[in-house]
């Protein structure tokens, strides 16, 4: 059995084809697919995914009802649906407004999407590629909108490092 379109495409998120740039597309005359974007890896193409949900957020698209209906509009998809699912797995309701977020909280909207758009072959997408995307992003705030990237375990590891240097140093 075939894997979903989105696994297949390195595309997770199903981003239709459009003239942006983004890093790691395949070159429109080289995409086999025709109206999905396709990447060369998977963590580029959930990069992509993240660009253009946090772009839809900064430009006003500040709530999961807003986003979803932006991102997948009823036209193609069960928004109503779509809506309900990501709040229920990233911890929101629809029409609270988004002001700053993080890594945490893109890691669940992510899979929250990855899920949607794949359903159970979604399962071929880790935690460590979406965090590795996450880490592909750059800064991506702006005015409107705080994006910190930054991981807990970041923050601990330079502490931690001096502690076991200065207990082995010590020691000798």
């Amino acid at each position: 059995m075939a894997l979903s379109r989105g696994i297949r495409n390195n595309n997770p998120g199903n981003l239709i084809i459009t003239s942006i740039a983004w890093l790691g597309k395949i070159p429109i005359p080289q995409n086999t697919d025709k109206k999905f974007e396709q990447f060369s890896s998977m963590e580029l193409g959930i990069r992509a995914m993240f660009k253009d949900l946090i772009n839809d957020i900064n430009k006003g698209k500040n709530t999961v009802r807003k986003l979803i209906n932006e991102y997948a509009p009823p036209s193609e998809n069960n928004t109503a649906q779509y809506i309900k699912d990501v709040c229920q797995s990233i911890g929101v309701q629809p029409d609270q407004q988004i002001t700053s977020i993080n890594q945490s909280f893109l890691l669940k909207l992510g899979k929250a999407v990855i899920k949607k758009e794949n359903g159970t072959d979604s399962k071929h997408v880790t935690d460590t590629q979406i965090i590795r995307a996450l880490s592909l992003l750059g800064n991506v705030s702006t005015e409107n909108l705080k994006v910190d990237l930054k991981t807990k375990v970041l923050k601990y590891a330079i502490p931690i490092i001096l502690v076991f240097y200065s207990v082995f140093t010590i020691t000798l």
